[in-house]
């Protein structure tokens, strides 16, 4: 696990709607602060050259999650890459961010994976594929850029994950822009404001980057949102 500071993870959990089981010590425990914005479309191409600087930095990746979908925006479930079953749970509401452009809502977020011994779900769960192509960038806590490869890419230590990504569900295409600071939970705030400064320090941000709080949201919020009226949802 990281380097969280604060209570240690549940060895039970009780979710409505969720059957759960004890958590065992083969499942990795996540705790991170997010801050992600959904825009309309595919990222513009000024945009992902500047996160990119130019396409020489960045660790790129192109799969496919299936989302469970229940209408619930604090808790998120998905079978990454179709196969690994993890669920993510909200630390209360999402709190407001402001910073240098960046006007957003933070949300806490507590994820286990794998959780299949974890959790139980119905035979009838309605799920839903969403095909992704992420780019990701990772800062410490003094803005330093840290190389991402597949080896290094685990949320340990501390620091700031930032990513730029296309998603498509259903015909329904978008691109988010979004940051995941890990490690002590004191220093979230304040990881995500260095990275932003890092990014920012080494080009201006371009002008259809534009991060305000109307788009913000997270995963869970978002595909209630898209896939309300086409899979019957119920609304949040």
């Amino acid at each position: 696990m990281n380097d969280v500071v604060g209570s240690p993870p549940p060895t039970q959990l009780s979710i409505p709607g969720i059957e759960t089981a004890p958590i065992g010590p083969e499942v990795t425990v996540d705790l991170t602060t997010e801050l992600r914005w959904f825009l309309v479309g595919r990222p513009p191409d000024d945009v992902v050259s500047w996160f990119t600087l130019g396409g020489t930095t960045g660790l790129a990746e192109t799969r496919r999650d299936a989302y469970r979908l229940d209408g619930q925006v604090d808790i998120g479930v998905k079978r990454r890459y179709g196969t690994v079953l993890e669920m993510k749970l909200r630390h209360g509401p999402p709190e407001p961010f402001l910073h240098r452009e960046l006007d957003g809502w933070l949300e806490s977020w507590q994820r286990w994976s794998p959780a299949d011994r974890l959790i139980s779900l119905s035979p009838n769960t309605t799920w839903v594929d969403v095909d992704k192509t992420v780019i990701k960038r990772r800062f410490d806590c003094s803005g330093r850029e840290l190389p991402l490869t597949e080896e290094t890419r685990a949320m340990t230590g501390r620091g700031c994950d930032v990513e730029i990504a296309t998603v498509s569900v259903d015909g329904h295409r978008a691109w988010t822009f979004a940051f995941a600071a890990f490690g002590p939970a004191e220093i979230h705030r304040t990881s995500i404001a260095v990275a932003w400064d890092a990014l920012v320090g080494e080009c201006s941000r371009p002008w259809p980057l534009r991060l305000r709080w109307a788009v913000s949201c997270g995963y869970p919020q978002w595909m209630a949102d898209v896939c309300s009226d086409v899979f019957d949802v119920p609304a949040v």
